[in-house]
């Protein structure tokens, strides 16, 4: 093979992995396999990324096989840097990140990976994979245990997203873990029922099993099975644990399943000591069964899973009554789980061990290990969980509780941030709720946040600006290539003016040496009066705008420049407040995120645009291609059995003519024997004992009855295998470039007489009856062997459907309804119509609808290629320009209707 046939077949593969697979998920390992093997025998091209990336997951999450499945998924993500293949890129990030990453990677690093694969995919137009990492993303998050104050308004950003992108499929999980979210920062009664603003698990769960979405089913129950465990609620627990064990396969490889074996263990110790002593054996076993797949992870990434099976082991030892194995194993799990920053298992295991030591009666050291426990909570934000210890646990808890109650409190909420000064005036630092109007910054977020499309976004943020900043006018700067373009300006009583990318250098409207000092220090500038500056005493602008009060503002996002607004007050000096700073502050904040996305969804639209136009050729030339194929198979299919046909018929047809052409000679011959036989007899009446014992033995008088039937039965026979033969080569026809005139009668009557040993009767049916019912129909200019086909792919089908039918049905039950083939031909204006009528047990509207479709099959599995009607009804409406229907209901049997011109 060429290395340019090698990058084509590669190419190929890796385009099937991006489009058709996901349908045909059991063909992954295959083809991923036989990808690998392509690369690594001919080299590596850009479809291999794709290649490299589901092997991987295949030998992560289905073969246990991590090392040399991590190596491969960094060898796809190194060749997407090397191929830069932007069309791959969110597919392979996302593969590696959700099943790859985490099994030797921090789970909190993956998070950067999904973020990236997001990016990339709203970048490029591949919105269902970007849904999918931003989906996992925050899943990873939550199981990672990052703080649940610190995403709440990521949550919003990325799902107003979503949601202008319709990918309603990671719309759903989306809900569910915000809901679950919800779950641990309100208290509520259900603490496990996930019913609220986000999702509603009696309306959704139902319709997860209508939709046979198993992935949505198993992580509903492993996160209500999370919560319930959190809450106490250990039989609830077990049962949600019970729910989601039946389809944990759809989440196979995922960080969903060590969580799973976590919580199942720990609610199955929970359970312990209410059990009979038979029952706790058999719950030590299962334990030991979840343990056995903790430790398996643990192995692979033990930042990510050992603290969970050693909080595992000291709940065993507990039960077991072993405390000092439990005492060790509960510090163990503590100190790994916040090495590793998983602050909700430091505050679980802190929590597990205060129970210990209080059922052990060691007060003083579970108020201990409780207090950790409560600030871990806390920090992590779960307020719900907050509130039932100190609903549950007020004594242990008592020296907190005693304190004034601080921002981490159940039942207050206080935003706090710095404010920004000046070198000539200075004012106390103070909280966002005394100074400003928090309804004004809920209002100004939330409109910031619902807006996706670029240009409506930088017009409600100047708008919002220049309501609430106390400015005359405002410009905003955005960082392209290290080069700040205008993008959108606004004066007081006007409307913005937005995307004019406008290189600062090149508009005079703004004070070009200030708006360079805050790029290179990256730091907030207000200037109280401007005109007093010596700084800015030579800026052009300045001299010529005279104005009061300036205010300089960064846009950051995680940290880098993303932006700079310029401010000015033309009116007053000192304009520019520290609360009007800060609250400045904020609104950058939330614009960061939405700028950002916004600017991905812009680039994204022109990029779909673009695939729009590359889809639609794209199509047309698939198109072209199935038309292609169908004619290929159709030729090929036609051509084999034309041949095999031909070549049966040809075969028979030169021993028959043989053997009807010599059995008159036969007959004569027998005759002139008989003649001599009667000569004998009447030259010699006494033939002698040994004569007349032979003619006894042989019963001449029988034999001259007998022997002329026998050869007019030969000759019958040969008459019909003559038939046969003829019938045979009218079916296998082959078709020149030209139409010929055809009784289709004939061509029917070929058909079922190849199709007749199928019509026999069976040990499960009797024979199927085919019942010919012709009008007085011409002969049509067409081609013979073409149109037989099309008889014998809706008669086979006739075929299968009556057996289909008859399935679970005894001998006599199907007697008693017999099956049968009405086949019906006439004239109605000017065109031929041939209807083909099965009583079998017909269609329902959905495979109607789809019945002549490529490659649509309603068979099993190597039964059907779903090619045959596609390719009836092209050589019915294409070649011969005629039309082909079906009209069929369930129990009702089916009814094919050609019709052809005459």
């Amino acid at each position: 093979m060429s290395d340019r046939h090698t990058q084509a077949a590669m190419q190929l593969l890796g385009l099937l992995f991006s489009s058709i697979l996901p349908a045909i998920p059991g063909l992954l390992p295959i083809l991923s396999a036989t990808m690998v093997s392509l690369s690594l025998q001919f080299g590596n091209a850009p479809g291999s990324t794709v290649g490299y990336a589901i092997h991987s997951m295949v030998l992560c999450a289905f073969l246990g096989e991590v090392k040399t499945g991590y190596s491969f998924g960094r060898l796809a993500i190194n060749l997407l840097d090397r191929f830069n293949v932007g069309e791959f890129k969110c597919k392979v990030l996302f593969l590696f990140s959700v099943w790859v990453q985490h099994h030797q990677e921090s789970l909190m690093v993956t998070t950067l990976t999904m973020k990236d694969g997001y990016a990339t995919g709203i970048e490029t137009g591949d919105f269902l994979n970007a849904g999918y990492n931003s989906l996992n993303y925050f899943i990873a998050k939550l199981f990672a245990g990052l703080e649940l104050d610190i995403w709440e308004q990521e949550i919003a950003d990325y799902r107003a997203v979503l949601v202008q992108i319709k990918q309603h499929s990671a719309l759903t999980y989306w809900d569910m873990t915000q809901q679950t979210v919800h779950n641990l920062k309100e208290a509520r009664i259900l603490s496990d029922c996930l019913v609220g603003n986000a999702y509603d698990e009696t309306v959704m769960i139902p319709k997860h099993h209508q939709d046979k979405d198993l992935s949505a089913i198993a992580l509903a129950y492993t996160y209500k099975l999370m919560l319930a465990y959190f809450f106490g609620n250990y039989t609830s627990a077990l049962e949600y644990s019970t729910q989601a064990k039946q389809y944990l396969m759809a989440l196979s490889g995922m960080s969903c399943i060590p969580n799973f074996h976590f919580y199942t263990a720990l609610t199955h110790l929970a359970l312990f000591t209410t059990q009979p002593e038979q029952e706790q054996v058999e719950l030590l076993a299962l334990v030991e069964t979840h343990q056995t797949i903790l430790q398996q992870w643990a192995q692979n990434a033990p930042m990510n899973h050992q603290h969970k099976w050693y909080l595992v082991e000291a709940e065993k030892y507990r039960v077991l009554g072993n405390k000092a194995e439990a005492i060790e194993h509960y510090d163990r799990a503590i100190a790994g789980a916040k090495e590793n920053d998983y602050i909700q298992e430091e505050a679980l295991a802190n929590e597990l061990a205060a129970k210990f030591y209080l059922a052990w009666g060691k007060e003083k050291v579970a108020a201990g290990y409780m207090q950790e426990a409560y600030y871990c909570y806390a920090r992590w934000g779960a307020k719900a969980k907050v509130g039932d210890l100190e609903k549950c646990y007020p004594l242990l808890l008592a020296p907190i509780l005693k304190q004034s109650r601080s921002v981490l409190s159940t039942n207050e909420t206080i935003f706090t941030v710095g404010t920004v000064t000046s070198t000539s005036s200075s004012s106390s630092s103070t909280s966002v709720s005394d100074t400003l109007d928090l309804k004004a910054i809920l209002k100004a977020s939330q409109t910031i946040s619902g807006e996706i499309e670029l240009s409506k976004l930088l017009s409600s943020l100047l708008s919002i600006i220049i309501e609430n900043a106390g400015a005359d006018k405002c410009v905003l700067m955005l960082l392209r290539d290290n080069h700040l373009l205008i993008q959108g300006s606004i004066i007081q009583g006007t409307n913005p003016v937005v995307l004019q990318n406008l290189r600062v250098e090149e508009s005079q409207d703004i004070p070009h040496k200030l708006i360079y000092k805050v790029k290179h220090s990256q730091q907030t500038v207000v200037l109280l009066d401007a005109t007093a500056d010596t700084t800015l005493a030579n800026d052009p602008y300045i001299i010529r705008q005279q104005p009061k009060s300036i205010l300089c503002n960064l846009i950051l996002h995680q940290g880098q420049l993303m932006g700079i607004l310029y401010l000015e007050n033309n009116l007053a000096t000192g304009a520019f407040t520290s609360d009007r700073v800060e609250l400045l502050n904020l609104i950058c904040a939330q614009a960061a995120i939405s700028l950002e996305n916004a600017q991905l969804y812009d680039r994204s639209q022109q990029y779909a645009q673009q695939l729009e136009r590359s889809f639609e050729a794209l199509e047309n030339a698939l198109n072209d291609l199935q038309q292609a194929q169908i004619q290929i198979v159709q030729s090929e299919k036609m051509s084999a059995l034309g041949n095999l046909v031909a070549g049966v018929a040809h075969e028979i047809n030169n021993p028959v003519g043989c053997i009807i052409g010599n059995v008159g000679a036969v007959q004569n011959s027998i005759n002139d024997l008989f003649g001599l036989i009667d000569l004998y007899n009447d030259k010699f009446p006494q033939p002698g004992t040994e004569i007349e014992e032979e003619l006894e033995t042989i019963d001449l008088e029988y034999l001259r009855d007998d022997l002329p039937k026998l050869i007019r039965a030969m000759k019958d026979g040969g008459d019909r295998i003559k038939s046969i033969s003829k019938s045979l080569r009218t079916f296998s026809r082959a078709d020149s470039d030209q139409k010929q005139l055809f009784n289709l009668h004939e061509g029917i009557d070929s058909t079922i007489l190849i199709l007749r040993h199928r019509l026999k009767a069976s040990e499960t049916r009797p024979a199927i009856e085919v019942i010919t019912n012709y009008g007085n129909i011409p002969a049509i200019n067409c081609f013979p062997g073409q149109l037989n086909q099309v008889f014998m792919n809706i008669l086979a089908n006739a075929i299968d459907a009556l057996d289909e039918s008859n399935n679970g049905l005894s001998f006599a039950e199907v007697k008693a309804n017999p099956n049968c083939i009405n086949i019906q031909t006439s004239v109605e204006n000017d065109r031929v119509k041939i209807a083909i009528i099965d009583n079998g047990k017909g269609m329902n509207e959905s495979v109607k609808q789809k019945i002549f479709d490529h490659l649509f099959t309603t068979k099993a599995v190597g039964k059907g290629t779903g090619l045959g009607l596609a390719i009836a009804r092209q050589i019915v409406e294409e070649t011969h320009k005629g039309a082909i229907a079906v009209e069929s209901a369930l129990n009702e049997g089916t009814k094919f209707i050609i019709s052809l011109p005459i």
